[in-house]
């Protein structure tokens, strides 16, 4: 998939401490940020003694003060212990006392399944949060796999939080190399299986592994896990398969007609490529997948993605190298639109730096470039929009060289790809040609404002807007837009378009252009614009490839990820990505967390 992955995962601190391994199931965790101490355990100045149940321990209580808020607060206030040389510690085993009494005097721990409820208890009572965190670490590192409803039980007992998102976490991340541990399959936990591939965990493991898994396991122990082979079949992401295996299934699963029908279904998934991006639900999205802003760099052959998560404070940055399909076409100057978890470039110059016909189609869950049914005609600097099922494109510059002489023309022609037949279909020429406009869909009927005309009475550029009724013969005018622009973006969202940036003509000398600042809304019911909040100076010029989520366009200007309120009417900052993105979109994406 990728060749390089960076950033921000779950937010976890890998710092906070040092490990090594003992031996298998024995962890010595040291604190990075623990100050050496000058006393010595059992020496002649320790001047506390503490009874834990039948055993004494003998301490310094500077030491004991320094390393426990317990023992701070007993020694420094008002308490009966403060001036005893004897104090006696109930709710404690003697064993958790020896544990944490070493870490006071040395900043380590040494933990092992025989004593991680002694420190967990010890941790607890102490109020030592370092320890607290070692011992979760061990609990979803070492046990969690073997033992898992123990885990629970323990994190409950001890207040530990719900650790089953990290044991997820650590399972789905590192699923290949502990499959491959001696006794794995034998000692993986029933109910952590299952909640694995029921629930929307991140795998990093291609789904064949998956069914891979499940088939191993059961046959491990078919005495026992049996009955549990159709509800995990059921939990199978079956259209996630490759194809080589899907040819092989329906054999296998002879037994469970369901399970044949699903894998059939997956068959017919897998061969009609075009149309996947109109399948919605689960069992067609990657394991672990969640909504993010993607955002394209196309730099010498080869493409960067980075990822805003919109439901965590999640970054990552994903290097794929360069294709035939990055090599051989400029996506940077296509015409681009999500449909789902799928990014359509359509359009666009060729390495000639002619206009190109050809379509391309990104999938953020498999991270390839598939190509699809070519446009009638070749186009650059066109507008692009699209309904659930359908893909539009209207007007756009020819650009063509030929025996070393440029030929160029501005196009009136609209064009619209049926998903489903992966096929091209003539619409009505719009009433003059056209280039650098934007085209939005709303209620089956297309709308295009702005741009440059061919028709040389209109401004350069114009602020000129019509609609187009599917199924009828010819655009209509709508009312113009507030300020002429071209190079913007539209976005339809209840019943109203939003257009935002672009460039307009220069104030005053009307010669050359510059950044079109003022933004504005068009009511489709009335017939109106109306102005909304400008872009703010800070943001620079807006790419026209802008991302609708929720009641949030997001948008890039200035190398930075910003987003329009729609509701607030408000333009809010993210971060700072760079100057060299060039496409954005919201689509679902998964990848490994940081650990």
């Amino acid at each position: 998939m990728a060749s390089k992955v960076s950033g921000e995962g779950d937010g976890q601190d890998t710092a906070r401490f040092e490990i090594i391994q003992i031996s298998p199931g024995k962890i010595k965790y040291m604190n990075p940020k623990f100050s050496k101490i000058q006393a010595k355990m059992y020496d002649y100045k320790c001047d506390i003694k503490l009874k834990v149940g039948n055993a004494s321990f003998k301490a310094h209580r500077d030491v004991l003060a320094e390393a426990s808020d317990y023992f701070s607060a007993m020694f420094s206030h008002d308490m009966l212990e403060k001036e005893k040389d004897v104090i006696e510690l109930h709710e404690i085993s003697p064993g958790g006392f020896t544990v944490i009494l070493d870490y006071f005097y040395h900043g380590h721990v040494t933990i092992d399944q025989l004593n991680i409820e002694d420190v967990l208890e010890a941790a607890r009572f102490f109020h030592v949060e370092f320890l607290v965190d070692a011992c979760c670490d061990y609990l979803v590192h070492q046990l969690g796999m073997e033992n898992y409803q123990n885990v629970l039980v323990l994190a409950d007992k001890y207040w530990l939080g719900d650790l089953r998102s990290e044991i997820f976490g650590f399972l789905g991340n590192n699923i290949i190399q502990l499959s491959e541990e001696n006794n794995f399959f034998e000692n993986l936990d029933g109910d952590l299986l299952v909640q694995l591939v029921k629930d929307d965990f991140y795998i990093d493991a291609h789904e064949d592994f998956i069914l891979f898994l499940v088939q191993k396991w059961v046959n491990t122990k078919p005495e026992e896990r049996s009955e549990l082979l159709l509800p995990l079949l059921r939990l199978i992401r079956f259209p996630l398969l490759d194809l080589e295996t899907l040819e092989t299934l329906h054999s296998s699963f002879s037994q469970f007609p369901e399970i044949q029908d699903a894998v059939e279904e997956a068959k017919h998934y897998n061969y009609n490529v075009s149309s996947q991006c109109l399948r919605q639900g689960i069992q067609f999205s990657a394991r672990g997948a969640a909504p993010h802003v993607v955002m394209f760099s196309f730099v010498e052959g080869r493409y960067i993605l980075t990822y805003k998560s919109l439901t965590s404070s999640g970054i990552c940055t994903e290097e794929l190298g360069g294709n035939d399909v990055v090599m051989e076409h400029d996506l940077g100057s296509s015409s681009s639109i999500a449909i789902g978890d799928f990014f359509f470039c359509a359009g666009g110059y060729d390495v000639r730096l002619c206009s190109s016909n050809r379509m391309f189609r990104f999938s953020s869950r498999t991270r390839e470039w598939t190509e699809l049914a070519s446009m009638a005609q070749p186009r650059v600097s066109h507008a692009s929009c699209c309904s659930r099922d359908r893909i539009f494109v209207l007007g756009g510059v020819d650009h063509q060289l030929v025996d070393n002489n440029e030929f160029e023309s501005i196009l009136a022609s609209v064009e619209m790809y049926d998903i489903a037949d992966n096929s091209w279909i003539p619409l009505p020429d719009l009433l003059f040609g056209s280039y650098d406009h934007a085209a939005a869909f709303h209620d089956n009927e297309l709308y295009m404002t702005g741009g440059i005309s061919a028709d040389p009475s209109e401004p350069i550029p114009t602020g000129t807007s019509f609609k187009l009724s599917l199924g009828t013969e010819s655009w209509e005018p709508i009312a113009g837009m507030l300020h002429p622009r071209q190079g913007h973006s539209i976005t339809a969202h209840n019943n109203r378009l939003y257009v935002c940036g672009g460039y307009t003509c220069q104030p005053v000398s009307n010669v050359g252009f510059t950044d079109c600042t003022n933004n504005e809304m068009y009511d489709i019911e009335t017939n109106q614009w109306t102005e909304i909040t400008p872009t703010p100076p800070s943001f620079g010029h807006i790419l026209r490839s802008v991302a609708l989520y929720e009641d949030e366009i997001y948008f890039v200007g200035g190398g930075h990820l910003g987003s329009y309120d729609i509701e607030k009417d408000k333009f809010k900052c993210k971060e700072y990505f760079g100057l060299f993105i060039q496409k954005v979109a919201v689509m679902n994406v998964a990848y490994p967390s940081k650990e």
